[in-house]
Formats: C-alpha cells, structure tokens, sequence
C-alpha cells in the first residue's frame, strides 16, 4: 500500500497533538472512517495492535468488516495482527457454534 495521504493521516491522528476540537481533527476522523478497510489494512501490515485497538474503539467498523480484517491478515501471514483480531472478535461478537447433530 502506498497511500501517504492515508499515511499522513494516521500519523497526525495518532500523534495526539491535535485538539480534537479543531475542523482539522474532525476531517482527519471524516477520513479515516470513509477509508477505515484501508488503513486497517496498513495497520494490520505492520503489525501495529495498539493502533488497531485505537481505532476499533471509535466503532468504525462492524463484525463483517472485522472478519475482512481477519482474512487480510491471515493471507499476509501477520500472525501478531491476527491473534488480536480473533481475540477481538472472540471477546466482542464471540463465535457461532455450528451444530452438526443428525
């Protein structure tokens, strides 16, 4: 991914050094949620959890994007970025249990 308008974004957003109450804020938040695949994607690339737990906790995202991120991480092996998924998806959503009984 080279996308260093998404990357500019995330590092100010993360940085903290803005007052949440400025319009630069709330439009880095605008972004970062029209384009929450992506950055998670980013994130899940480097294998930053606490960055993903900062953004999960602004409610972005709902079970069906959190299993796309699952996914995203299984198939770039990131094996730190995807035990904090499922662990995620296990203490939030919890699993379905399938029934195979005849």
């Amino acid at each position: 991914m080279q996308d260093r308008k998404l990357e500019q974004a995330l590092e100010i957003y993360f940085q903290g050094e803005i007052d949440e109450r400025t319009e630069e804020f709330r439009e880095i938040q605008k972004y970062l949620r029209l384009r929450i695949r992506p950055a998670m994607e980013f994130l899940i690339e480097k294998e930053d959890t606490e960055k993903m737990e900062q953004l999960e906790k602004c409610g972005w995202f709902s079970t069906k994007e959190l299993d796309g991120f699952i996914r995203c991480a299984q198939d770039k092996e990131k094996l730190r970025s995807l035990a904090w998924l499922l662990h995620l998806k296990d203490e939030k959503y919890g699993y379905q249990k399938k029934d195979f009984s005849l």
